[in-house]
């Protein structure tokens, strides 16, 4: 998951391309890149999405759920899909606001920055849960 993370930011980063790596493309941009880097990157997209629910179902039941129980599994469908939902509204109206204000490539760069931000906080999370040997339960 973190690598597949890594691999989508880069992509976003280069597929502007990122007026913060004009020292690359030396203000050039090219029709070609955002097409082939942005396909790459939804390849990744399963690796990023997949683990989520598979750690939803180990909290759920280190949270006394059932584990093989279609309730289970529905709440927890339930709650990624909610999310992803609420991104998908989400997500065009700030890149949309992000756009007005600058252009393609600084959206794509502010993206990449959240997702970053995101990537961080979740490494820093599961190393924590990691060094102190915690389960992955909701108190």
């Amino acid at each position: 998951m973190i690598s597949a993370w890594c691999m989508s930011i880069l992509a976003h980063l280069f597929s502007g391309p990122s007026p913060l790596l004009d020292f690359i493309f030396h203000g050039h941009k090219y029709l070609e890149l955002p097409v082939a880097l942005l396909s790459f990157a939804n390849c990744y997209e399963p690796g990023i999405y997949i683990p989520p629910f598979q750690a939803a179902i180990n909290l759920a039941v280190v949270n006394g759920h059932e584990k093989d129980s279609i309730q289970t599994y529905g709440m927890v469908t339930g709650l990624l899909n909610g999310g992803l939902g609420l991104g998908a509204m989400v997500g065009p109206i700030m890149s949309g606001a992000v756009t007005d204000a600058t252009d393609f490539t600084w959206t794509l760069t502010v993206l990449s920055g959240i997702g970053l931000a995101m990537l961080i906080i979740m490494s820093a999370y599961l190393i924590w849960m990691k060094m102190t040997g915690q389960p992955l339960k909701l108190v």
